[in-house]
């Protein structure tokens, strides 16, 4: 065998390792981002239930805040620590679907706490003086345009009111 074969089967091998390289490249970023999801969503799950459990700990005033009952200086604080803390979990959410870490159908799902918040009177007035001043620019803008024609929402007094029609008990 002379040297032209010899480089030439060193080229084809040169080659064919390159392509096996480049396999196993795409299969480790491919990896990389189901792992990158899959901490995301994790993320996510853990500012719900933090979330979750701090509105619990406050039910007494959204009970109030749902009655449209007056709330005292220190009622409206804790109001506003849970807005600030399930805005900061919207922003979270907004910049994960941007970076395409969220799909479109979740992250709709997602945004929808800030219509369940931000669309009624005092939940607006909130996002006016307090809430636009402490997130990211864009995400401010987002919050702008989705309020434009928000109808107020209800889900804070369906969630008190549910069971008033369902009979508790054996039939």
């Amino acid at each position: 065998m002379n040297w032209e074969a010899g480089a030439a089967i060193a080229e084809i091998v040169a080659a064919l390792a390159v392509i096996a390289s480049l396999i196993y490249l795409a299969a480790q970023v491919r990896q990389n981002n189901e792992l990158l999801r899959s901490g995301s969503r994790q993320a996510l799950v853990t500012n719900d239930v933090t979330s979750l459990s701090a509105n619990f700990q406050n039910a007494d005033v959204f009970a109030r805040y749902i009655a449209e009952e007056k709330l005292s200086a220190e009622d409206q604080l804790r109001l506003s620590f849970m807005f600030a803390l399930d805005l900061r979990n919207r922003e979270f959410e907004y910049f994960q679907y941007t970076n395409g870490l969220l799909d479109e159908q979740t992250w709709l799902a997602y945004r929808h706490v800030v219509l369940i918040n931000h669309s009624t009177g005092p939940g607006r007035a909130w996002w006016d003086t307090i809430g636009r001043e402490i997130v990211d620019p864009a995400f401010a803008k987002l919050v702008d345009e989705l309020l434009v024609d928000a109808v107020p929402d209800d889900t804070y007094r369906r969630m008190t009111m549910w069971a008033n029609n369902v009979p508790c008990g054996k039939d």
